[in-house]
């Protein structure tokens, strides 16, 4: 409905503009961090870097989307619940870096924030059954949000991940002519990659929760209001779930280990994949890397999957879900073998 209005020179300009901008703007938010003595303290927390590191990374992710968006594309109604979602998630995350906040309250605003949407008119559409419609997209909202948000444990992992998958949710639509969420999906990757800039390798500045939160609702609502099915194959909920499969995977993957390890899936740890990585001898740097393109490989499966019949569609996502589910089993039982070895050591009750 609102293809016709923009063009591929909308799509390159939002990217360029949210790129440019995330990028020069992290600086001044950082000054300001620094100002408001906003840090995030590693004594306070069990975080793998040693020193105070300054926060706020997250509003310029959103401003730097924000402003693209206004200056390549028309305020669509659509966006507006997205705003506001993105609003009520972001002023709960600067209150949580700042204060602290219990695992409750915060899944409570990423409700209020996935009703807000649902209630302007962003559910999915493809579940026929209205109330089975609106559980999906809840816990669809919620699910994805909360994974980025867990994703946040290592620099630039959160917002490289966020980055590549929204390049590739760009990409599809763009090719598929789906022009408006083409321009969104790339300014949300522009803002990422800005930023990225500034909080990789060594990262001079974090993005919080108010930023790892509002990628993840973000991206959610785009995999809701695009239309990913062709004539090919019909791919509506198989393609997000494709692109944003290693979030779902470290999310499913961390649920397991804590449940394995009669542990709260609320409570913190270090048994992330890549924390996991990280036992195996590789470097943070490369850990984050590898992660990334594990992420391009399921975002080139999803392009295939876009183009390709349904018999080449359907062999491609079987490859990549096994992958990851030998990937899985694999740091499982890397995770579960070490707890083991301490607990026999007397290091661990």
């Amino acid at each position: 409905m609102y293809d016709r209005l923009y063009s591929s020179f909308s799509v390159v300009g939002a990217f360029l503009i949210s790129l440019f901008l995330a990028y020069l703007i992290t600086p001044l938010f950082r000054l300001i961090a620094i100002k408001l003595n906003f840090f995030d303290h590693p004594q306070l927390k069990k975080k793998s870097h040693t020193k105070p590191i300054p926060l706020l990374g997250g509003l310029s992710i959103f401003l730097s989307f924000l402003i693209s968006i206004l200056l390549t594309t028309r305020l669509e109604k659509i966006l507006i619940p997205i705003f506001l979602g993105s609003l009520v998630l972001i002023i709960f995350g600067l209150i949580d870096d700042r204060l602290g906040m219990m695992p409750k309250v915060k899944l409570a605003a990423q409700l209020i924030a996935a009703l807000i949407v649902i209630r302007m008119g962003i559910k999915v559409d493809t579940i026929q059954h209205y109330y089975l419609s609106l559980i999906f997209t809840v816990l669809w909202i919620i699910g994805i949000t909360n994974a980025f948000n867990l994703l946040d444990n290592l620099n630039g992992l959160s917002s490289g991940i966020a980055g590549i998958s929204a390049v590739f949710f760009g990409l599809i639509a763009w090719r598929n002519g789906q022009m408006f969420v083409a321009t969104i999906s790339l300014a949300l990757a522009g803002a990422c990659f800005g930023f990225l800039r500034h909080n990789f390798p060594r990262a001079n500045i974090f993005m919080g929760d108010a930023g790892s939160m509002f990628l993840g609702f973000a991206l959610s609502c785009i995999a809701i209001v695009g239309c990913w099915e062709t004539e090919k194959i019909s791919i509506s909920l198989s393609l997000p779930i494709l692109i944003l499969a290693y979030p779902i995977f470290d999310t499913t993957l961390v649920t397991i280990i804590r449940l394995t390890e009669g542990r709260s899936i609320f409570q913190g740890g270090k048994d992330h994949s890549s924390h996991i990585l990280a036992m195996l001898g590789l470097k943070k740097k490369k850990a984050v890397l590898f992660i990334f393109f594990i992420c391009i490989y399921t975002g080139i499966c999803a392009y295939i999957m876009s183009i390709s019949n349904i018999y080449v569609g359907f062999t491609v996502m079987v490859i990549a879900y096994l992958f990851l589910l030998s990937l899985g089993i694999y740091l499982i039982s890397i995770r579960l073998s070490r707890v083991k070895r301490l607990k026999e050591n007397g290091r661990i009750r």
